[in-house]
């Protein structure tokens, strides 16, 4: 960074001296040029017309008239080599920033507690990451290009203007405070307009996400208008929000020009007449309004710098609020490389909304004990508290009161990566990567065992319809993998379980998109792999977990019963009340 902007302001300084050579050419025209020197020439000029006249000592004129085209010939290769750099180095260091901070975004992103995800829309977090990370390049990196480019440029200008004439110059420089004040009011404008902007741009991408995501569910049911009202209203919001912030850009630009043109008009008059009195030879004047025009481009463009600074301010205001934000909390220490597979809920009690104690508790003082190798089935109605009881086991959630012991410790003593690595899900939701059948099989896994991954396939009831694929394991799924029929999906998530071989299953509905052929030998291959491991089933169907050795029956977040399948429906009480209602509804 410190070789580019050193470049940056060297290109700017060239420029200066560029402008410079005016006040050169204009009197080398003068009838002194005969002598052999300029008049007035700067110590540089000198310098140059010394080098020459070593070169042609016997013609004092010749040498004169070579040293200024030398002069600039030398300043304009200064020009491109610094001009380069300061381009390519910007642009290097631009792009650089901007992929670091989505790669540190992204990183955060895949450590963040699921709290988070709860609480936050997808396309926000799409739109910080991809939008308002360059923003925050373009602030931190081309602003301060800008700043230093220009403001060399500027401060050469003035320094030019005070060599030349320094009355003329003291009044040029009135126009700064009132430039200052218009900088200043309009900043703060543009940066509320910009949080705004960022605001409506992470709306825009919430909206376009869940229509296009939703796209069957919004066919379906006819919401093609209500969609498209919810579009344009988030459009419009950033139209308006796009012309006031270029309102106030122009405005804030149009003043300063304007006051630039002012006092440009105004020197120019006293300079004439001071050229009249003798007190300005003609290469003064031509240098010093050649000078006071040039300067007007780098005031302009430190004049708008304040527009690019205040959207990357509030930016990064987003971007560093999501690299800061606090990730799942892993205060464990002990490491855990293969577990038995006991665990012990100990009044265990959780709550979605911490911040309201008012809020209705997802559980409420269960406890419950689970042997290693043993199938426990969480049954019961929608909000019963089932899939909050597996989510805690992972730790997607911690407890807000009690415990969760595994094999005797408490769940958050372990590392986090150790834990999870001793748990396989399969859930009614299967998520499919944009990848091959074999990756997707083998996730995380850093060396899959291809092998390993064709052993779990067949035991699936997947290595079937995958050796029909175009090119079998190495085949593309798509989209979350939507080029898969439901069934397919769903053994394929099977396998990826079984490639796994935790100790622990959670099975999440786990064949609740399979044919009657599909899910019986699904089934089969399932109970051969819960043998020997700790799994917990969540069960809506209830024929489907009549083998399990126990059947917990959740109701309002407390556990209601518990017993063997025959053991319940002897009861009569809420589990036989539900098997007997599903019975009827599949005869």
């Amino acid at each position: 960074m410190a070789g580019t902007l050193l470049a940056v302001a060297l290109a700017a300084l060239t420029d200066v001296l560029l402008i410079a050579q005016l006040r050169n050419v204009v009197d080398a025209m003068q009838p002194n040029v005969q002598s052999g020197a300029v008049a007035g020439a700067s110590g540089v000029l000198v310098t140059v017309q010394g080098w020459v006249n070593r070169l042609t000592p016997a013609d004092p004129a010749t040498a004169a008239l070579w040293a200024i085209p030398l002069l600039i010939v030398f300043l304009a290769f200064m020009r491109m080599v610094s001009s380069f750099t300061a381009e390519y180095g910007s642009s290097w260091l631009s792009n650089r920033v901007q992929a670091n901070l989505r790669e540190q975004m992204f990183s955060r992103i895949l450590r963040l507690p699921n709290r988070y995800f709860d609480q936050s829309s997808t396309g926000t977090t799409l739109s910080r990451v991809a939008y308002d990370a360059s923003l925050v390049s373009q602030a931190g990196l081309n602003v301060l290009n800008v700043a230093v480019r220009d403001s060399v440029a500027t401060v050469g200008y003035l320094i030019s203007l005070f060599i030349i004439d320094w009355q003329l110059a003291v009044f040029c420089l009135g126009l700064l405070p009132l430039v200052a004040v218009i900088v200043i009011f309009a900043g703060r404008r543009m940066r509320n307009l910009s949080e705004s902007a960022q605001h409506a741009m992470g709306e825009l991408t919430r909206v376009l996400d869940e229509s296009i995501g939703g796209q069957r569910v919004v066919k379906i049911f006819g919401g093609q208008r209500y969609e498209q009202e919810r579009f344009d209203e988030v459009v419009k919001l950033n139209r308006q929000l796009a012309v006031k912030h270029s309102a106030t850009s122009a405005a804030n630009s149009g003043l300063i020009m304007m006051l630039v043109g002012i006092t440009l008009s105004a020197v120019i008059y006293f300079a004439l007449l001071r050229a009249r009195g003798g007190a300005l030879s003609p290469g003064d004047f031509v240098a010093f309004m050649g000078a006071l025009m040039a300067m007007q481009s780098p005031i302009k463009n430190l004049t708008k710098i304040n527009e690019p600074l205040q959207r990357g301010l509030a930016a990064a205001k987003s971007v560093f609020g999501l690299i800061d934000a606090p990730i799942e909390p892993d205060t464990g220490k002990r490491s855990l490389a293969r577990a038995e597979g006991r665990i012990a809920l100990q009044d265990v009690g959780f709550r979605y909304n911490e911040e309201d104690p008012d809020a209705a508790p997802a559980l409420r003082g269960v406890s419950l004990d689970i042997a290693a190798g043993e199938t426990v089935a969480l049954v019961g109605g929608s909000g019963s508290g089932k899939t909050t009881l597996a989510s805690l086991l992972p730790r997607f959630y911690d407890v807000g009161s009690g415990k969760i012991l595994l094999d005797g410790v408490d769940l958050r003593e372990y590392l986090l990566s150790d834990l999870r690595q001793q748990i396989a899900l399969v859930s009614q939701d299967v998520v499919l990567f944009n990848d091959t059948l074999a990756n997707n099989i083998a996730y995380g896994d850093p060396a899959p065992d291809p092998a390993r991954v064709e052993a779990a396939a067949k035991a699936a009831y997947a290595h079937e319809f995958i050796m029909r694929q175009p090119q079998g394991y190495q085949t593309e799924v798509g989209e979350n993998g939507l080029r898969l029929s439901g069934g397919q999906r769903q053994r394929m998530a099977i396998a990826r379980a079984l490639y796994k071989d935790a100790p622990i299953l959670i099975l999440d509905e786990a064949t609740s998109a399979l044919d009657t052929e599909s899910e019986r030998q699904v089934q089969a291959a399932l109970e051969r792999l819960m043998k020997g491991r700790t799994t917990v089933v969540i069960a809506h169907r209830l024929s489907t977990i009549e083998n399990a050795d126990r059947i917990v029956v959740m109701n309002a977040g407390s556990i209601a019963e518990i017993g063997s399948h025959e053991a319940l429906l002897e009861q009569g009480g809420i589990y036989a009340r539900l098997y007997m209602t599903q019975k009827q509804l599949s005869a």
